[in-house]
């Protein structure tokens, strides 16, 4: 179906207000997160606020009304463009003075006075290719050599470049989302489980080989062997969670939540339950919830197969990923590193999270 030829029609207003309230939640615990940091190291305790409004909201704001706005065709048309394109992003992290680490991982690119994840916006353009490259194969979709196995061969592609960073916790990400989609598009049920199997194998080597890997996963199995070297962060994340008790300890007040490593980064959703405590946990469990409820009301409703599945993906990685976040602080799996959709400092993944929405946006003026 074009969608020249359908008259488009408001953005789904359940949706926007969904949007809007995770993002003014997200800013108030940032806040609250980030005041003694940004007074200790640049003497300004809105700094990072400031920072996140600026180079996150703002250019996510512009990013979802163009994206709200872009043509679906296009985006369909030209998708496998950007997947080469943002590929060529994640393989210049490698090269010596444009890539640099952080905490063990080569996720980071720097291009003059920008810097920024190209992981994060691997995560959408794969997403659009993935429904393009679904919807242009709706007969072969059930079969395994024009079906499962280039996809398998797609995500793996993907996957090593991820791994080599390493990164699995966007590759977990995409993985996740990629099945959901995959499935929604017909895929078999023997052919998810041929993919889960593939991912256990392949995780398990990834453990094996990598050293780091494997003392997160000895961390998640007994954090309480080395409390104060390699489990020190689900230690503490778990201990400022549990400090919050029902209501939390308020606002304004710090115990564990100031020692708590990547405060404003992956662990903020610790440092959301000591300060408000089961109530404000739950609420952000909620919205996204919500999230995902009026994401897929979207996807169903879509008026064509290549917009149903792009909505389907899009919705299952901002979901995934903040239940991936939630469940790794909360110790219910390994530590990731992944951050908080929408509410975890940092410029990258708020403004494609803010663009994936904005095409969710732009499907939903499309629906009966």
């Amino acid at each position: 179906m074009k969608f020249n030829k359908i008259k488009p029609k408001n953005i789904d207003r359940k949706f926007l207000i969904v949007l809007g309230l995770i993002l003014i939640f997200g800013l108030f615990v940032l806040f609250s997160a980030s005041f003694i940091v940004g007074a200790k190291k640049f003497n300004d305790p809105n700094y990072y606020l400031k920072e996140q409004l600026l180079k996150g909201i703002l250019l996510g704001v512009i990013g979802f009304i163009i994206f709200s706005r872009v043509s679906l065709e296009f985006l369909k048309k030209y998708s496998f463009l950007f997947l080469i394109f943002s590929i060529g992003l994640l393989i210049l992290v490698f090269l010596p003075n444009l890539g640099f680490s952080h905490s063990g991982s080569t996720r980071w690119l720097s291009l003059g006075p920008i810097t920024f994840q190209p992981g994060e916006i691997l995560k959408l353009s794969f997403l659009i290719y993935l429904a393009s490259w679904l919807h242009s194969r709706q007969e072969d979709i059930k079969g395994f050599n024009g079906g499962l196995l280039p996809f398998l061969i797609i995500i793996g592609i993907v996957g090593v470049l991820l791994l080599m960073q390493p990164n699995v916790g966007t590759f977990s990400v995409i993985a996740i989302s990629a099945a959901a989609t995959y499935f929604v598009a017909g895929g078999k049920l023997s052919h998810l489980f041929i993919m889960g199997l593939v991912g256990a194998v392949a995780l398990s080597a990834f453990i094996f080989l990598k050293p780091y890997a494997a003392q997160r996963f000895k961390v998640f199995l007994n954090p309480q062997e080395d409390v104060s070297g390699s489990a020190y962060q689900i230690n503490q994340a778990l201990t400022s969670i549990g400090i919050g008790g029902v209501t939390g300890i308020g606002i304004n007040n710090n115990i564990v939540s100031p020692y708590l490593p990547e405060t404003i980064g992956d662990s903020i959703f610790a440092v959301l339950g000591e300060k408000l405590g089961l109530l404000g946990t739950s609420s952000s469990i909620v919205l996204y919830l919500l999230f995902a409820v009026f994401g897929y009301k979207i996807a169903i409703k879509s008026p064509d197969y290549f917009s149903k599945l792009l909505a389907t993906g899009i919705t299952t990685w901002i979901v995934a990923q903040s239940f991936v976040n939630m469940a790794s602080i909360s110790g219910l799996v390994p530590l990731t590193g992944v951050p908080l959709p929408f509410m975890s400092y940092g410029s990258s993944g708020l403004v494609v999270s803010l663009m994936g929405a904005g095409i969710i946006a732009n499907i939903s003026r499309y629906y009966d």
